[in-house]
């Protein structure tokens, strides 16, 4: 997944002016945060990371997800890609469901809705195959929260978000 972590412009200005693009590395990189050298899911070398080895690698661990020094940077990043396709099968869950939308719908708007809308829909599930869950675990750590926040801004935003900036 190619992903782009330049800060979303706050103006038309930023817009041509502003950082073109930033990538998951280097926005890792730069964030001031303290990463382990290795961790289990560097160790066991899974390339991608599903919703089975989130839930078994990850969520099952003695040590809190967001705990400084806990993932390596190359997890985090693994997880900043899972955050932005779990965001983006729920925004495609909640569009596909035809709910209105409203012509003054946004980029947060819909986000925020479809949020709400995979809640409720894997509120039965187990917590291993609740995705909604999955999310909110990743939401914690703010290296993950941010880039995926984002990555998600660039990656599913309507072209009025330019706009509205």
């Amino acid at each position: 997944m190619h992903l782009d972590l330049a800060p979303p412009p706050s103006s038309l200005d930023e817009i041509t002016t502003g950082p073109k693009f930033v990538s998951l590395t280097d926005f890792i990189e730069h964030f001031d945060w303290e990463y382990a050298d290795l961790d289990i899911v560097d160790r066991r070398e899974i390339k991608d990371l599903a919703a089975e080895d989130f839930w078994r690698y990850i969520v099952q661990s003695e040590v809190p997800l967001q705990k400084p020094g806990h993932l390596s940077a190359v997890t985090v990043a693994k997880d900043i890609e899972y955050g932005v396709k779990l965001l983006g099968c729920f925004i495609e869950g909640y569009v596909g469901s035809k709910q209105g939308l409203g012509k003054e719908a946004d980029f947060g708007k819909i986000t925020h809705s479809a949020l709400e809308f995979a809640r409720g829909t894997f509120a039965t599930c187990s917590e291993e195959r609740n995705w909604y869950e999955h999310f909110q675990l990743l939401m914690r750590h703010p290296v993950i929260n941010a880039g995926v926040q984002i990555a998600a801004w660039h990656y599913y935003r309507l072209p009025e978000d330019l706009l509205s900036t």
